[in-house]
């Protein structure tokens, strides 16, 4: 019973670790795209619209 706990939250550990290092990985991304597109040219505005609606490829 002990085991199927430890492990249980190992399991959960892992995957609540992993969800929240993704999302730091795409706020990253998401500042690194924004301030490219700012270099290029855009607006604050018209560069987030662009972020929001970007399709992956």
């Amino acid at each position: 019973m002990i085991t199927a706990a430890v492990w249980f939250v190992i399991i959960v550990g892992g995957i609540v670790w992993f969800t929240h290092d993704e999302r730091k990985f795409d706020d990253r991304e998401a500042q690194r795209d924004y301030d490219k597109l700012i270099s290029m040219g855009y607006t604050p505005e018209e560069a987030a619209w662009q972020i929001n609606h970007a399709v992956e490829g």
